[in-house]
């Protein structure tokens, strides 16, 4: 028999679930537009900024001389983005905080300034922020002067070692792997670029038998070359400029002995074959992290890194600086204050510059050592032969 009543109660379930699954569908829609929208609107049109809303910390980014729109400028963006999806992706950021990597012009606030300008344009930025704050880190900074007066400027800090730690590999390099050779030097006493070389050069070899030619009045190379030859030295390092090198070179070519120069190497000729030097950057161009690095940069940014070398060192001063504000926050309630960023600078936990884990020193505000490469010129191209580990020395900034 038809029952009318369990005829209508079987209706009713179903005619139920059709109008739920509708108004799920209409609210699905929905949330999906509305969704969609918030992600093609620009943040400030939702009138939401991470730093003003107090959550984010603003660092101060100056761009590479050749300006954002630059390998370089790109390569430091990929690093400095790289570093922000890491911290992201922590539940409470450092502290409670994201770091906001901003322009010159929204420096107000800001708890630090990275600075990708070499040379005198750097230099300006560490006298107008070394002395009163806030933090000043240069991603370069080999001819940086960090003191004044022999003391450390309080807010001044660079990721490389002072220019002088080029002399300091050669002669560690000297000391170890040409023991009980007889070398000497010839250098201009007035040459100021060359002098905290010479310093680092002579501090490493004190005890071994190097003998000092100096450029000066009424002394020629000629002469001096020829006082080296009567001493019979093994081999002969060079102070001296790019065209009084390349004579030297030459001379040293002729008597077989080794040939050692402390130019940087955009100077040296590629013709001066079997000339040895050093350079702390090297590590970061022929470096076994690179690849991986690189790959974790294209996962967050889709394009490829153009100079890896520079997003490297744009992640490694990220990472000084987060580590820093770390540090500073657990220890304060201020946020970002000029005194806690300071001390976490100087005190900080270690931090990666590709395949070099890093660790801060407070006597120098640079890392207290680091990786300096020792090449030969091999039919035109450098040659790795080996890597040095120099600490930092005030002693071996530049001189002005």
């Amino acid at each position: 028999m038809y029952d009318e009543g369990t005829k209508g109660s079987s209706k009713l379930p179903f005619y139920t679930n059709i109008v739920f699954l509708e108004s799920m569908k209409f609210i699905a829609a929905f949330l999906a537009f509305f969704l969609a929208v918030l992600l093609v609107l620009p943040s400030e049109a939702r009138g939401y900024d991470p730093v003003k809303e107090g959550w984010a910390l603003p660092v101060v980014v100056i761009p590479p001389q050749k300006g954002w729109d630059s390998p370089e400028g790109r390569s430091v963006k990929s690093g400095l983005m790289a570093y922000e999806a890491e911290v992201s992706r922590i539940r409470w950021g450092i502290g409670g905080y994201d770091i906001a990597f901003v322009g010159e012009d929204s420096a107000e606030g800001a708890i630090a300034f990275l600075s990708f300008v070499e040379g005198r344009e750097g230099m300006k930025q560490v006298e107008a922020l070394g002395t009163a704050g806030p933090v000043v880190l240069s991603a370069f900074g080999e001819d940086l002067v960090l003191q004044r007066d022999g003391r450390v400027l309080p807010y001044a800090f660079a990721l490389d070692l002072p220019r002088g730690c080029v002399g300091a590999a050669l002669g560690r390099h000297i000391r170890f792997g040409h023991a009980g050779k007889y070398f000497a030097f010839m250098a201009d006493p007035i040459d100021r670029y060359m002098r905290p070389k010479i310093r680092g050069f002579t501090d490493e070899t004190k005890s071994l038998k190097v003998s000092a030619f100096w450029l000066q009045s009424g002394v020629s190379m000629e002469s001096a070359f020829a006082e080296m030859k009567k001493l019979k030295v093994d081999g002969v390092v060079s102070f001296l400029g790019a065209t009084n090198t390349q004579y030297l070179w030459a001379k040293c070519r002729k008597e077989n002995l080794v040939f050692f120069s402390a130019l940087p190497l955009w100077a040296l000729s590629p013709l001066l074959e079997g000339t040895v030097t050093a350079d702390q950057g090297w590590p970061l161009k022929e470096n076994s992290s690179v690849r991986s690095f690189t790959t974790k940069v294209f996962d967050v940014t889709r394009e490829a890194v153009e100079r890896p070398e520079w997003a490297l060192r744009a992640y490694a001063a990220a990472s000084w600086i987060g580590n820093a504000l770390k540090y500073s926050l657990e220890r304060e309630d201020q946020p970002g204050s000029k005194e806690g960023m300071r001390q976490g600078m100087e005190r900080a936990s270690p931090f990666a510059l590709g395949s070099q884990v890093l660790l801060p020193d407070a006597a120098t505000h640079r890392p207290r050592e680091r990786k300096v490469a020792i090449l030969k010129l091999q039919e035109g191209k450098f040659v790795l032969a080996e890597e040095l580990r120099i600490p930092s020395r005030l002693e071996l900034e530049p001189v002005f």
